[in-house]
This record gives structure tokens, sequence and C-alpha cells, in this order.
């Protein structure tokens, strides 16, 4: 990917990268309240423990909820998952999340991997 790639550039409504807008486009489509509370969960994989276990500290310092993956199987990183529960993906929690865990990747050598939302409740009811 580029440095001046599309899917880095922000859009509106929610300042968002294109990329994770299209993602979200896709889950109100599917019927989604992308404004209802729910647990969603964001990667961060790095390539040593020792750069793995750097990031976990400044999120423990930050005082973020997280938790480090060890390597197995086919895969062979570390990866940060970063939890959240009962928030909102809009209008601002999704943006400042994506931002935290390009900073956490950029600052310690690791690689932002995506978000993923989960259903909550009632949308898993209509399903």
């Amino acid at each position: 990917m580029g440095l001046f790639s599309s899917s880095k550039k922000r859009v509106e409504p929610h300042g968002l990268f294109k990329d994770d807008a299209e993602q979200l486009a896709r889950l109100e489509f599917r019927g989604v309240d992308i404004t209802a509370p729910r647990e969603s969960e964001f990667a961060v994989c790095f390539k040593t423990q020792a750069t793995a276990d750097a990031a976990a500290d400044s999120l423990r310092t930050d005082r973020v909820r997280h938790e480090v993956v060890l390597p197995s199987h086919d895969v062979p990183e570390w990866t940060i998952m970063l939890n959240s529960r009962n928030q909102p993906l809009v209008p601002d929690f999704l943006r400042e999340r994506v931002d935290l865990c390009i900073a956490l990747a950029d600052a310690h050598k690791g690689e932002y991997e995506g978000w993923v939302a989960l259903l909550t409740d009632d949308e898993k009811d209509a399903i």
C-alpha cells in the first residue's frame, strides 16, 4: 500500500479512514446499529516478544484494556488485542481506537491488523 493510498484518507461523517468507513457502511447495510454500545476488538501484531511487551507496557500505563496473544500454531507473531465493551463505534470511538492502534504499531515496530465489531444481543436475535 502506498504512502498516499486512498484507504489512508479521512472521510466524513466520522473522520474515519476510507477502509474503516467502508467496513462501517457494510455493517450498517446488514442492519447493525453502529451507535449502539457493543464489544469490539482491535489487533496489533509484533514480530518479537520484546516489542510486544513494550507495547503492552505502554497500554497498561495508559490503562487501556488489552490482551497479549502468544504465537501459536502457524501464527509466528505476538498479537495485542485491544478489547472494548459497551462502546458505540461512532461518533468518536472507532476513529480514536484506530488512531491509538496505529500509533502503538508505529512506536513499537508493529503492524496494525484491523478491527471487528461484535453483534449486540438484539442484533443476534434478529438474524
